[in-house]
């Protein structure tokens, strides 16, 4: 099966983001040594046309895909947007702004990552980023006030902060933070990745699990329960238990609902000849996380470019971002 081209567009680390029907790919087009002055872009494409929604767009900062808020004359999707002192709601498929709020408490640092979720019926917005005391932290604003929202923060002892993700699947959240120590033997400080876990609700901290320094994590809610892959290992929610080992801890990993099962896409990392680095394989795996007797099933790399992203819509599309653009394979396994 050959990919599809959606955007002949080369992006510094591309990110692509999925909700709905919609896939977002935002990355920075003007490399700049200070990221605040690097220049990225936005665009959105349709899952079942594959067509894109509108023209490229600027979007400075940390960015997402959401299902618009009930009772709002938005589109059905929008992407939410974050600097240090306001948070943006914008047309997914133009940039056009529909909602610009100044935070009540503007931070002195730009936050990492944001998102938009719906708790009680009532809208929130969730940053995570560095806390200023040298530590991380998430915590939650109301984007039609600015206001904080109280309880719904944690902040945990840790490296800074820089292009870490939360995730979310049905009402958990979970959140990158670090474990730091001292090493005698070596004399020097280590930190320890983890993933911890949250009801989303209240906040409370339920659990953590080990991750790694170069992983990627990612959570959702597929085939009828929550799952958190990481550090290439899948695990339900919010008991942590082992579901799946699918490779080692720099595995792109996907999770999607397929014809209501949970499927895992994903691409892993091998070693190059020699122990000359690393690179991540030239061809995709499916994995049907309920049917543990089925074989794995590998999909040939058909794409050009090394891959940075993926993200697997439920019309049984992979959309991929790569140093060449952004391509979709249209999957029948």
């Amino acid at each position: 099966m050959r990919a599809e081209r959606l955007w002949r567009r080369g992006l510094r680390f591309p990110r692509l983001f999925l909700a709905e029907r919609t896939v977002l790919v935002h990355g920075d087009v003007d490399p700049n040594p200070d990221p605040r002055k690097s220049r990225y872009e936005a665009r959105a494409f349709d899952t079942r046309s594959l067509r894109p929604l509108g023209t490229a767009f600027e979007a400075q900062g940390p960015v997402n895909l959401a299902r618009s808020p009930e009772g709002q004359e938005w589109p059905g999707t929008v992407l939410v947007q974050a600097s240090r002192r306001s948070v943006t709601v914008r047309d997914p498929s133009t940039g056009t702004p529909l909602l610009e709020t100044d935070l009540a408490e503007p931070g002195e640092l730009w936050p990492d990552d944001v998102a938009l979720r719906v708790l009680d019926k009532e809208a929130v917005v969730l940053l995570f980023g560095e806390d200023g005391d040298g530590g991380t932290r998430w915590w939650a604003v109301d984007p039609f006030t600015g206001a904080t929202v109280p309880d719904l923060t944690d902040s945990r002892p840790g490296h800074e902060a820089r292009g870490e993700r939360m995730s979310f699947a049905g009402d958990f959240l979970v959140a990158p933070g670090q474990d730091p120590g001292f090493d005698p033997v070596i004399l020097a400080d280590y930190e320890h990745p983890r993933e911890r876990v949250y009801r989303l609700e209240d906040g409370e901290y339920l659990g953590e699990v080990e991750s790694h320094a170069d992983s990627e994590t990612v959570a959702a809610r597929v085939g009828g329960r929550s799952l958190l892959a990481v550090a290439g290992r899948i695990h339900s929610l919010p008991d942590l238990e082992l579901v799946a080992e699918l490779g080692g801890p720099r595995t792109l990993v996907s999770l999607v609902e397929w014809e209501g099962e949970a499927i895992a896409v994903y691409q892993e990392e091998d070693a190059r000849p020699g122990g000359l680095g690393s690179w991540y394989l030239d061809r995709l795996r499916v994995r049907y996380l309920d049917r543990p007797g089925q074989p794995v099933v590998e999909i040939p790399g058909t794409w050009p470019g090394e891959l940075e992203d993926l993200v697997a819509a439920p019309d049984r599309v992979v959309v991929l971002a790569t140093t060449e653009g952004v391509y979709a394979l249209h999957v029948t396994v």
